[in-house]
């Protein structure tokens, strides 16, 4: 039988890579400034595997540099100069940052799946954005009160049922087809126009079980 075996050579052992402590004074880009007890690293690179981002006045564990890797890493944020503020640096340039309680998520996009359900509870809840989607398949809502703007609206719908206690309108200008029947039933009804009302119909049929009056000042029939 073939032996697929492929020999590797074991990497050597670095004598000169050392770990040491270090509280950091300074950035600039990716190199993070140093100061430790024995000056013996001045700067390093945060490794891939240190998540929390390196801040002024930090205390961090550092790689120094050997003879086949001369570059220092910063491996881990071991105290923070600043409690209550970090930021968590993950590939491909997602950031999770915390601000006095704060959680903010740097991405350029962001996807939540869930196999079952999603939910937000919060006493405020804030949205914004130049476009927006939704897309339901049924979707019920339940709000107490409703106060919106809107600059122009497109509705297209196959059947709209609403039960209203009390509708107040007001428009500039009203336009309203309807292609087949048009019925409205009240108990009571008032139509003012302040100048000219028009009516036109192939045919007219007005009946009333008592009373019709017809008051103006000139009447023309036929």
């Amino acid at each position: 039988m073939q032996n697929n075996l492929i020999p590797m050579a074991r990497p050597g052992v670095d004598p000169a890579v050392t770990m040491v402590y270090a509280t950091v004074t300074g950035r600039v880009e990716k190199w993070v400034f140093l100061s430790t007890a024995d000056a013996s690293v001045s700067r390093a690179l945060r490794a891939d595997g240190c998540l929390v981002e390196p801040e002024c006045g930090d205390t961090v564990l550092v790689c120094g540099g050997g003879a086949t890797t001369p570059v220092a890493y910063v491996l881990a944020v071991l105290a923070r100069a600043e409690a209550k503020t970090a930021s968590l640096i993950l590939p491909g340039g997602v950031a999770l940052c915390t601000d006095q309680g704060n959680l903010s998520v740097d991405a350029c996009k962001v996807e939540l799946n869930a196999s079952h359900s999603v939910a937000l509870h919060a006493p405020a809840i804030e949205m914004a954005g130049l476009t927006g989607d939704m897309k339901f398949h049924r979707l019920t809502s339940s709000v107490r009160e409703v106060q919106a703007r809107f600059g122009i609206v497109n509705t297209v719908a196959q059947e709209v049922t609403s039960a209203i206690g009390r509708l107040v309108q007001k428009t500039r200008d009203s336009f309203r087809w309807t292609e087949n029947v048009d019925e409205t039933r009240a108990g009571r009804m008032r139509l003012q126009v302040e100048e000219r009302l028009h009516v036109t119909a192939k045919h007219a049929t007005v009946l009333a079980e008592g009373q019709v009056k017809i008051d103006g000042e000139k009447i023309d029939l036929g």
